[in-house]
């Protein structure tokens, strides 16, 4: 009698051999196995391996197969999976790909999905389809939390856009988010480094009056932007 393969047994193989097209090979054969059936483990293993080694034509073979024999709830993390693995590669369009894709298989993504491909958007320098992404995700009645508003403010201060980063500190304010230290040390950096020091000490000030404990970048980017005010 031959021992049962499980799913945990594919992912351990797939996990430890080093050739990605070796495994993937493996991962199609044994699905003529008499009673296997690859789960999330599995999939989402093989798309770890494909991705680390930008084999991204059957990372795509794989997401389709995916949407075809796993319940449209449980897809979420998978989708994020392979998102990740594209903007790390630089492939933006491919991540986003995936991301509007959701509402084609009927399987609506959450704010875990739109802060992923925020982060991939923000970290290529693709603002304008950030924002665009916070204006589609509102209009869709998700809710945005801290982390989509974080990343888009520090995406803006990166780039020198610290007024409109501003604009979305108060965008927070009104939803009733409560900005943290990633929200002011980012705008209160960028007013330092445009040399607007003044309004700078106005989001601290504010900052501090709603309960913010400036620490030691805070400081840091202060000091700097005064030193160059002097100078």
């Amino acid at each position: 009698m031959n021992p049962t393969l499980l799913p945990k047994h594919v992912a351990f193989v797939l996990k430890y051999q080093k050739d990605p097209l070796k495994a993937l090979v493996m991962f199609n054969s044994v699905k003529k196995e008499d009673g296997f059936k690859h789960t999330l483990l599995t999939y989402w293993c093989m798309i770890e391996k494909l991705g680390f080694h930008s084999e991204f034509e059957a990372i795509e073979n794989v997401v389709m197969e995916i949407r075809m024999n796993v319940d449209n709830s449980l897809l979420e993390g998978v989708s994020i999976v392979a998102m990740r693995k594209y903007g790390r590669k630089g492939k933006v369009h491919n991540a986003v790909d995936v991301f509007e894709r959701m509402d084609l298989h009927n399987y609506e993504p959450s704010v875990l999905s739109s802060n992923a491909i925020m982060n991939i958007l923000v970290k290529k320098g693709a603002l304008d389809g950030a924002i665009n992404l916070l204006d589609s995700v509102n209009g869709e009645g998700l809710s945005p939390d801290v982390v989509t508003y974080n990343t888009l403010i520090y995406g803006l201060c990166k780039n020198s856009k610290v007024v409109e980063a501003v604009n979305y500190l108060h965008k927070m304010l009104n939803k009733g988010l409560e900005p943290d230290g990633f929200t002011y040390n980012p705008i209160i950096d960028g007013y330092c480094k445009i040399d607007m020091t003044q309004e700078a000490d106005k989001i601290l000030n504010d900052a501090i009056f709603k309960g913010f404990v400036p620490d030691e970048f805070t400081h840091c980017s202060l000091i700097n932007g005064y030193s160059r005010t002097v100078t």
